[in-house]
């Protein structure tokens, strides 16, 4: 299994440097040109989420930058970890980059919007004052099963990106890259398949070149 996994992930990151090549062609520059990144190492980018981050985007995403980005996710885990491990996971890593995707188990628990956006202002404003560069993810739609909260992901994802915008910091819009895509999804209609992993990776990728 693990040898058919590298595969995938191989493939996977295959198709996305396809894609990343494809819209290079402008020659324009990177995210953080010309920022100050202190003590930290601008090749290193943390990956912090839940389940979906810790299922496999980061990898890819390594692979095509040829950088490391450490996968931080914790499988079920709701925004308020993710405020309680920045501090600690910039003071290990020193990373250039935060990459951030939380809130799906904030919805799927019924967890205020309010106390979503209070825990990802904390991710987005412990790394800046870190001189780290944060980039925050909307989530990816909801299916099958999980349906019940397509709603208030579509509503979460657009305070958001209010948020960010009030931080002025980058999104990376995963709702807007998945669109209507329920194949791109396991049976569970939360967790995508290696293609939707991919598509996150190619949607990171989008911000970061």
């Amino acid at each position: 299994m693990r040898a058919r996994k590298r595969v995938w992930i191989s493939t996977a990151a295959a198709a996305v440097m396809m894609l990343w090549a494809a819209g290079c062609e402008d020659g324009g520059g990177g995210l953080g040109d010309g920022h100050d990144f202190g003590v930290n190492n601008p090749a290193m980018h943390i990956a912090l989420g839940d389940s979906i981050t810790q299922s496999g985007y980061p990898a890819i995403l390594a692979a095509v930058l040829g950088k490391p980005v450490v996968n931080l996710g914790v499988g079920g885990s709701q925004s308020s970890l993710g405020a309680s491990r920045i501090a600690g996971a910039l003071a290990r890593y020193k990373p250039g980059y935060v990459l951030i995707l939380y809130g799906a188990n904030d919805v799927t628990s019924g967890q205020p919007f309010a106390s979503t956006i209070a825990n990802l202002r904390v991710m987005v404003q412990v790394s800046k004052a870190n001189r780290s560069i944060p980039v925050v993810a909307t989530l990816t739609p909801m299916y099958g099963s999980h349906s019940l909260w397509a709603g208030a992901v579509i509503a979460l994802n657009g305070e958001i990106r209010a948020m960010a915008a009030s931080e002025g910091v980058t999104v990376a819009d995963l709702e807007r890259s998945f669109g209507y895509a329920p194949h791109l999804f396991e049976p569970d209609g939360l967790h995508p398949t290696t293609a939707g992993q991919a598509l996150i990776a190619q949607t990171f990728l989008s911000v970061l070149k």
